[in-house]
Formats: C-alpha cells, structure tokens, sequence
C-alpha cells in the first residue's frame, strides 16, 4: 500500500486547479475539473491510498464545484465512493440532485456527466472497478448520485468497515488490500439498503420519463438512417447501456421497435390515396430503410402481406 500526502498549500493560486486535476487523474485515472465557488483561492489537501487494485483517499476542500472533463478511455473504470465527514453538498447525476450533509455518502460514475457543488468538506473517497460493483448491482445507474445514511442500518456497517480501513491502511500488504476490493462492491450493496425513500421512491417516474425521451427522440429520428442507439443514447444524454437498460415496450428490442415504427408509417402511407402515385421504395427511403427487398420481406412477415399487395388492398377498398 503506497500513502502520499498532496496539498495546495505551496502551489500558486491560478494554478492550483489544474495541479489536482493532475494529481488525481494520476493517482485514480480520473478526469476531473475543479473550480473554486467563492472568493478565496481553491484549498485542496488529500492523502491517496493506493494498492493493486484497492484506492481510497482522506479529501479536505475549500468551496468548490467539481465536474467531469473527457475520461481517460485507456483506463480502468472505477467508481467514486464519497462519505461526508464535514460540511455539504449538492451531488447531480443522471437526471438526479441530492443534498449530502455529514454522516452520509454517495456514488457516482465519473465516466458519465455528473457534477459536485460543496461547502468547505472533509470527505473520505474510495475508488472501486466499476466492473466489480455491476457484477452484482447490475442496475448502478439507478443509484449513483442518491444520498445514504450512515449513522443506522446497512450504511452504519459500511462506514465502520471503511473507517478500519483507513485506520489499518499503514499495515495492508497487496493481498490484503486484494481481498478487500473483492469485499467492498458486496459491503456496497448492503448499504445501498439504506439510500433515502424519497429518492427511491422517484426512481420508477425517472424511468418513466427516460424511456418516454428515448420513444421521442427515435419518433422524431425515424426519416433519418443512421439511427441507432448511438444516435439515441447520444440524443438523449444517457449511455448506450442505460438506454438498452431502460428501453422495454412490450419487452421489444430498441432497434426492433424501430423497425415496427417505421414499418407502421409505410404501411400507412402506402394506403393513403393522396400518395397513391409515390413508388413503394421513395416511401420506404423516406422513412429511413436503404435496402428495399428488406424492407419487402420485413413487411410481409409483419402483415401477411407485401407492400404491393397492401397498396392495392386499400386502394379496391376506396375504389
């Protein structure tokens, strides 16, 4: 286990955001902006714990705003486990804010948008594989940025596992701190038990409203052929595994309820007598299909019947 001290203190003022920036994305291959949110200069003073596959940190701060910057593609992900000692703050991620006062903890996923508003704060951090907590919370996008208790139930149990951590941290060796970062994701969960009602309890409408904003946007998107879930995710503002996650209407695929919907409007304007003079393909490359014996086959195994065969159903019945 490797201890260093690092602090603001001798380091110019202008330059003191970009120095822990540095600092951190060295020692826990985070990428991170800071910026000072009040008229004193940025303080920042941390004691970074490193093992093999085990980080954890002691954080003081001034009053500060902390967001992400691009992340580092070529390192592992890791979550950042922060339980509040000292003073406040606002955490926001994934469409969620919550106040975080002393005697609490959050999670966040630093790979994806998130942002920290805080007081002057003494925190502890812990830095786990974000692979290793999914193994066995597979929805942690559902509870990053959410406020847990720490002074009763599961929350209690996690913090006094954590404080003899830091307590003991001279003594680890590599196998301890090995075994340790197999058992914190587990010890993680059991304290998730303890995040607030309240915020749970918004957990279902937030779906909701996510997988409404996915429908939107591909709706909106339907003309154009590129769409995929890239282009949703991206249009949405969520990762491509939390669309995939959220998106299940009739437990249909994504991209096959895209199919569906476009199928729906061909089929719909093939027997609208205002187009009936359109050919069948400028109807099919209009509403976003670039292959037109597939977009034949798809139909028919949709409706029974092909296009053409649709078209001129609809245009005896007019008739």
């Amino acid at each position: 286990m490797h201890i260093e001290t690092f602090s603001s203190d001798q380091v110019p003022q202008t330059a003191r955001s970009r120095q822990f920036q540095r600092e951190m994305e060295r020692r826990f291959s985070l990428g991170l902006v800071v910026e000072a949110t009040s008229n004193e200069p940025l303080r920042t003073r941390v004691t970074a714990y490193s093992g093999r596959r085990l980080r954890f940190a002691e954080l003081e701060f001034s009053p500060h705003r902390t967001h992400c910057s691009q992340p580092r593609c070529d390192a592992p992900g890791r979550l950042l486990i922060s339980i509040h000692q000292e003073g406040s703050g606002l955490v926001s991620q994934s469409g969620r804010s919550q106040q975080i006062d002393a005697g609490q903890m959050f999670v966040l996923d630093p790979s994806r948008p998130f942002s920290i508003e805080t007081s002057a704060v003494r925190a502890r951090s812990v830095y786990l594989s974000a692979d290793s907590v999914r193994a066995v919370l597979p929805q942690l996008e559902e509870v990053t940025a959410r406020r847990i208790d720490l002074r009763n139930g599961p929350g209690r149990i996690f913090a006094s596992m954590v404080d003899q951590m830091f307590a003991i941290a001279h003594e680890l060796d590599e196998h301890a701190t090995d075994s340790l970062a197999d058992a914190l994701p587990y010890m993680l969960v059991t304290a998730l038990d303890g995040a607030d009602a309240a915020s749970l309890e918004c957990s279902s409408r937030l779906t909701l409203l996510h997988r409404h904003r996915i429908q939107q946007f591909a709706k909106e998107h339907l003309r154009d052929p590129r769409l995929d879930a890239k282009m949703i995710a991206e249009g949405v503002s969520l990762s491509i595994r939390r669309v995939y996650e959220l998106f299940n209407p009739s437990s249909a695929s994504l991209m096959k309820w895209v199919w569906h919907e476009r199928l729906e409007r061909c089929r719909r304007d093939l027997g609208t007598s205002a187009l009936r003079a359109r050919p069948i393909g400028a109807i099919a490359f209009a509403w976003g299909f670039s292959d037109i014996c597939h977009f034949s086959r798809t139909f028919k195994q949709r409706y029974g019947m092909t296009p053409r065969e649709w078209r001129t159903s609809k245009t005896e019945q007019c008739d």
